[in-house]
C-alpha cells in the first residue's frame, strides 16, 4: 500500500475532499492527512481572521465550519505538516488548496493544484472569456491580474463551497449571463455536484480544482 500525503490549510481529515481523490487514484493507495489548523480550536482560529482581503484563504474546520485565515498565518503551519509527512518517508505530498504558496522544504514531491490549473486553462482557453469562481468575494479583485492575457478576458465571481448550494446556483447564473467560454472553480472545496450545477446552468465546460488535481496526481503515481 503506497502512502500519499495530503496537507490542508484547514483541519484534517478532509472528509469532503480526500475520499473523492482516493477514488480517482484507485486501489493500492493510503491517504495520510495533516491540517495546518489541527491543533487549534474554532475560537483560536477566529482570533486570526483577516481584517482585509489581503492574503485571504477560505477553508473549513473538521466539522465543516467555514473559517477565513491569512497566508502569513498558515504557511509556517503548513511547513510543519510537510515536515511531519517527510519524516514518514512519503514520496508525494499534495496541497489541498489551489492558492499560491512559496517553496516548501521537502524531500517528497509537492503537488500544487494551482500550477496544474494554470496549465490546463492555458491549454484550453487561449482566447475568450474565462469565468473564475472563488470562495470569497474579496479574492475576485486579483483575478484579472493573475489570469487575463492579451486574448483572454476574465470575469470573477464568488460563492462559498461551505455554504448553501443556492450561492453556487446564483453565481452560476451570473456566469451564464456573462456568456463565459470556460469556468474555473478554483477552490478545492467545491464538489462534483457544484460543478454539475455550474455546467448545467452555463452550458459551457467547467474545470473543478479537486478532480483536475486528482487526475494529475494519478498520472504522477501510475
Amino acid at each position: 500500500m503506497r502512502r500519499i500525503g495530503f496537507v490542508t490549510i484547514g483541519q484534517s481529515p478532509r472528509s469532503d475532499l480526500v475520499p473523492g481523490i482516493m477514488e480517482t487514484l484507485g486501489p493500492g493507495f493510503e491517504a495520510v492527512e495533516r491540517g495546518a489548523l489541527d491543533d487549534l480550536t474554532l475560537d483560536e482560529v477566529r482570533r486570526h481572521e483577516p481584517e482585509t482581503g489581503e492574503g485571504l484563504l477560505v477553508t473549513r474546520m473538521r466539522d465543516g465550519t467555514e473559517v477565513r485565515i491569512t497566508k502569513d498565518f498558515v504557511i509556517p503551519r503548513m511547513q510543519r505538516c510537510i515536515d511531519e509527512l517527510n519524516s514518514m518517508g512519503l514520496e508525494v505530498i499534495m496541497l489541498l488548496c489551489a492558492g499560491g504558496f512559496p517553496e516548501f522544504r521537502s524531500k517528497a514531491l509537492i503537488v500544487r493544484p494551482l500550477e496544474i490549473l494554470r496549465g490546463v486553462v492555458d491549454a484550453s482557453l487561449r482566447r475568450g472569456l474565462l469565468g473564475i469562481l472563488y470562495p470569497a468575494a474579496e479574492q475576485t479583485a486579483k483575478a484579472a491580474d493573475e489570469w487575463a492575457t492579451e486574448h483572454r478576458r476574465v470575469y470573477a465571481d464568488a460563492a462559498s463551497p461551505y455554504g448553501p448550494m443556492e450561492e453556487v446556483e446564483a453565481a452560476a447564473h451570473r456566469l451564464a449571463e456573462r456568456r463565459v467560454d470556460l469556468t474555473l472553480m478554483i477552490c478545492m472545496g467545491y464538489t462534483a455536484e457544484m460543478k454539475r450545477i455550474v455546467r448545467e446552468i452555463t452550458g459551457r465546460p467547467v474545470i473543478l480544482a479537486s478532480s483536475m488535481a486528482a487526475r494529475a496526481l494519478k498520472e504522477l503515481l501510475s
